[in-house]
């Protein structure tokens, strides 16, 4: 996974006087927002989306679709499946990029039918609405910019960073540790991916489209204790309980994480203090103890959060989906898993499934995802 220019974090601003936090909430990468197709042109071919099926996963996502042409004619029409639209222009952002393509930077993939079905992707680069990839591909830069972006950058003559500079393209962030100036992108990439899709008369199609999941990850948790009840965090837990609907069961799974983690360094500590006969029998089975709520300042847990965003509003039809599935596949038994959907069913120790007739997909789904560090 990529990231960029992980500097200070949104949240670490508002957590200043929590130094714990505050140092975690620097390692803070923003997920990208995750979308699927424009069907719209789909039904402007007299094509019906019959099914829609979408995974999501801590690694890897998938979308599914199985589309039918009801009608007497054939139909032939473009399938367009824009990528997560990245915006480089905050200097305290820093993005969780999945994949290592500055082009197809999500690792999206197609199938037809489950045969191979090539994609033909594009970009396009903005500052303030006005279009700039020429200049930057005549400078010889990615638009999405990792990688050596850096190395190609300092390549360049001064006389055409200075230009960039001029043109708002770049801007000075810092210095390095000889004193050079560092400069940071200033632009917004839009990218899609393309697929013609012909269906005869009466003829049906599973498209399959995979990729790799933007996760967002926060190094420590503002819902644990004794952060939870800080005056000071009180509008950022809210902020969670609201978007990804917390209950007293999620908030109640990771005390009992922080709690359980405090109990075995306690008692580590303790036996390390022990001469070595006395730590001997402490070692021997014992009769397990109910855990005490003990939550100390420091993360003792390792907890981590992880973000997914779904539009499941972007590109839908107009008309209802005859029949809707998700998952949500949290990866790890041991993690934590939230998200505002009702009706839910577990269907393994890792995935959560939802089905739907006539379902008409809206919203921004948000997932989160809490356990010990990876």
């Amino acid at each position: 996974m990529n990231f960029l220019f992980p500097r200070s974090a949104g949240l670490a601003a508002a957590v200043l006087a929590l130094g714990v936090w505050g140092a975690r909430a620097e390692e803070t990468l923003q997920e990208l927002v995750h979308r699927g197709p424009e069907l719209a042109g789909l039904e402007a071919a007299g094509l019906v989306v019959e099914q829609m099926e979408l995974t999501l996963g801590a690694q890897n996502s998938s979308l599914k679709y199985r589309i039918v042409n009801p009608t007497a004619a054939p139909a032939r029409t473009t399938v367009t499946f824009p990528l997560p639209e990245i915006d480089f222009s905050d200097p305290d952002a820093a993005w969780s990029i999945p994949g290592a393509d500055p082009v197809n930077y999500i690792g999206l993939a197609a199938t037809i039918d489950q045969k191979p079905a090539p994609l033909a992707v594009t970009q396009s680069a903005f500052v303030d609405g006005k279009d700039v990839t020429a200049a930057l591909r005549r400078s010889g830069l990615p638009l999405v910019p990792i990688g050596f972006f850096h190395d190609k950058l300092a390549a360049l003559t001064p006389d055409a960073r200075a230009r960039l500079v001029k043109d708002g393209l770049i801007a000075e962030n810092g210095v390095d540790q000889a004193g050079h100036p560092i400069y940071a992108p200033r632009w917004s990439v839009l990218g899609a991916a393309t697929r013609m899709l012909d269906l005869a008369p009466g003829q049906s199609a599973l498209l399959d489209f995979r990729f790799r999941s933007s996760v967002g990850v926060a190094r420590d948790s503002v819902l644990r204790e004794p952060l939870r009840s800080s005056k000071e965090l009180a509008a950022e837990v809210e902020r969670r309980r609201a978007d990804y609907c917390l209950d007293r069961a999620f908030l109640a799974g990771v005390d009992k994480m922080v709690s359980a983690a405090a109990a075995r360094r306690s008692a580590a500590q303790e036996a390390a203090a022990l001469p070595p006969d006395e730590a001997i029998a402490a070692d021997a089975p014992k009769k397990p103890q109910p855990v005490a709520r003990i939550f100390p300042e420091a993360n003792v847990a390792e907890l981590q959060e992880r973000r997914i965003s779904f539009d499941l509003g972007a590109g839908a039809p107009a008309a209802p989906v005859r029949q809707f599935r998700l998952v949500v596949d949290k990866g790890k038994p041991t993690r934590l898993v939230s998200f505002c959907l009702a009706d839910l069913k577990k269907i393994s120790p890792t995935a959560f499934e939802m089905r739907a007739a006539d379902f008409r997909p809206t919203g921004l789904l948000r997932v989160l995802l809490l356990g010990p560090k990876d």
